[in-house]
This record gives structure tokens, C-alpha cells and sequence, in this order.
């Protein structure tokens, strides 16, 4: 079992050098305690994220860290150039020594698309395309290539892994030219439900395993990684400010995706979106709350869905700092060893027992 860290950086009623301090404090307290990876989300123009260049974000937790990997959780491939990509991600596992991963995706914000000048029609043939030359630019040292999007000419890509080695890499979309991508290079699909609870996260699952199917593969006995909002407290009116970050977190993404956000300056307003849930359904859907019962809701969707790599959304909007790294400590000090005894036992019952 694989525990991450996910960094979206919001601001909300926080100043942004507390977004930007708080955020390596979070990821030099998650190498501490053994995660296995820091992922730095990728938006533009809002306070919904202040992270618009996760790879950058990736090289600055490089020298404030030891062992834990870093990458972007994830490039939004189209608004790149290629060879862009390529040459800082490579710059990144030597400024880390070896440690960089990619998590690459098509994207989904219209607003974003529309102030970069790109196509939203276009995002995942575009995506396909930069990952091809990402892949080869990063394994084999070269550029060239030929497709509907990008012609490069064959020039060396100087920069080397800092070991020679498959980088590790997620990815979020589902076409079938992308999935045979995906198990050609034994990447890793990587799922987010946000606010949604548990059954939210199984119909994902299940999307994405027939989206395998569809292109002739099997997702089950491979990697799965998903993302979970998770925090660590007893106290009611803290439980009751993390739903509300998770709400106003959820509101964002929503009117994000369809252009629909209203803006004071690069503030979005809290607006409501239909259907949402309420702030007593958040509590009940996702893994926050007390120790025991954040690690009861991990075991069981961990064991339901076959997750291999848990991404813990462990700082929701609204929140201070000292209040996300106080959680992420308890979350170390009592969650994770309940979780991993509980699957741990799990894996030793005989093959009868476990079914």
C-alpha cells in the first residue's frame, strides 16, 4: 500500500504565503513519515489552486526533502510544449536524485482551455501525442517524432534520468488510444471522486475498468491509484469547517468545468451547485473524522476497489496550516498503522477465508 500526499493549494481566507509555506511544511512532514509520494495539482487563474506549474512547485520540495518522490498530480498536457515537459521532468529527477514521478492528464476546465487559447475538443489526442514524446524524450534521449499535433525533429534530449529506470507514471483519461498508452508503459490510472462517497468511488472503478475493456485489456490484478479527502479530528466544529472546504473545493471544480464560475478578482464565490451534497452527507462520504473511523473507510474502499496507492487530500480550503499538519500527524501516529494491520491481516488469511 502506497500513501501520497496531494497538494491542490487552495486560498481561502488564508494568505497566499501561508498556501505556499504551509505546502512544504505538509510534504517535508509527509517524507517524515514514509509517504511514498508528494503530487502537485496543475490549475490557472483562480484561487482554487495556486499551483500553475506543479513541476516547478515538484523542484522546490526537491531540497526540502529526503526520500519521498515528487511530481505533478497532473499536467495538463495540452497547454504544454512537449519538449518543455520533457526537459524539466528529466531536470527534476536529477535536482531530486531519482526521485521525480508524472502524473499526466487531458484536463477538464473550460476556463482554463479558453484563456490558453486551446481546444477542449482536442485534449485527449493531444495528450496522447505529448506523452508519446514525453515517454521517448525521457527513456531514450530523443525528440523526434511525426503525428497530427506535434513534428519534432530527431535532436537529443541532453538531460538524463539521474537512474537509468522506467519513471513512474499516473494518468487521468480514458480513450482507448490512452489506455493502450497506459498498459504499453505500465502507467498507473489515477481517480478522484471528491466529495463522493464510497459508491461515487466504486462507479469510477467500474468506469475505468470497462474503459480497459473497451480497448481490449484487463484492469484487474494491475495498480489503481485514487485520490481521498482524509482528516484526522475529534472536534465537531473543525469536522464541520473541513466539509465546508471540501464543499467550496467541490464548488469550484463544478463551475469550473462548464465556464460557469464567478470571479471577484481571482477569488471564485462560494456559490452553490445542483445537487450538491450537504455538509453532514460530506462528513458521512469521505474518510475524515476520528482515527478509527478514517481508517475504517480507507480499509474498506481500499479493499473494494483494489487501490494500490492512496493520494490523501490532507489540506481542505478554510483550513489553517498548523491545523492540516496537526491532522497529518495524527493521521501517522494512528491511522496508518490501523490501516496497514488491517490489510496487512487481510493479505495473511488463506485464499478461502479472504474471498
Amino acid at each position: 500500500m502506497r500513501f501520497g500526499l496531494f497538494n491542490l493549494m487552495n486560498q481561502f481566507g488564508i494568505e497566499q504565503r501561508e498556501v505556499y509555506q504551509g505546502t512544504l511544511d505538509c510534504v517535508k512532514l509527509a517524507d517524515r513519515m514514509g509517504f511514498d509520494t508528494a503530487w502537485f495539482a496543475e490549475h490557472h487563474f483562480s484561487n482554487y489552486s495556486l499551483s500553475p506549474s506543479p513541476l516547478m512547485f515538484a523542484a522546490a520540495a526537491a531540497r526540502e526533502t529526503r526520500q519521498i518522490r515528487l511530481g505533478p498530480a497532473v499536467i495538463v498536457a495540452p497547454l504544454y510544449n512537449p519538449i518543455r515537459v520533457a526537459e524539466e521532468l528529466a531536470l527534476l529527477d536529477q535536482l531530486s536524485e531519482g526521485r521525480a514521478a508524472l502524473g499526466i492528464g487531458s484536463g477538464y476546465q473550460r476556463f482554463e482551455f479558453e484563456a490558453f487559447g486551446a481546444d477542449l475538443a482536442e485534449r485527449q489526442d493531444r495528450m496522447l501525442e505529448i506523452w508519446q514524446i514525453v515517454d521517448q524524450a525521457v527513456h531514450q534521449n530523443r525528440f523526434g517524432y511525426s503525428g497530427r499535433f506535434y513534428q519534432l525533429p530527431d535532436v537529443p534530449q541532453a538531460i538524463r534520468l539521474y537512474t537509468p529506470r522506467r519513471i513512474d507514471t499516473y494518468f487521468v483519461s480514458w480513450s482507448p488510444a490512452i489506455i493502450k498508452q497506459a498498459v504499453a508503459t505500465d502507467a498507473v490510472p489515477f481517480i478522484t471522486v471528491g466529495w463522493g462517497d464510497s459508491k461515487a468511488l466504486a462507479g469510477m472503478h467500474d468506469f475505468v475498468a470497462g474503459k480497459y475493456a473497451e480497448a481490449g485489456f484487463e484492469l484487474a490484478g494491475r495498480r489503481f491509484a485514487a485520490q481521498r479527502y482524509v482528516y484526522v479530528t475529534d472536534d465537531r466544529a473543525e469536522l464541520d469547517r473541513v466539509a465546508a472546504g471540501i464543499r467550496y473545493a467541490g464548488r469550484c471544480a463544478g463551475h469550473m468545468r462548464v465556464g460557469a464560475q464567478v470571479l471577484d478578482g481571482h477569488v471564485i464565490a462560494d456559490q452553490p451547485l445542483e445537487g450538491e451534497p450537504s455538509l453532514e452527507k460530506i462528513q458521512a462520504s469521505v474518510p475524515i473524522g476520528s482515527a478509527e473511523t478514517v481508517a475504517e473507510r480507507i480499509v474498506a474502499e481500499v479493499r473494494a476497489n483494489g487501490i494500490t496507492d492512496l493520494s490523501c487530500f490532507m489540506w481542505p480550503a478554510g483550513i489553517e496550516a498548523k491545523a492540516a499538519l496537526r491532522s497529518m500527524e495524527r493521521f501517522g501516529q494512528e491511522v496508518m498503522p490501523l490501516v496497514t494491520k488491517a490489510l496487512d491481516d487481510e493479505g495473511k488469511k488463506p485464499a478461502q477465508e479472504a474471498a
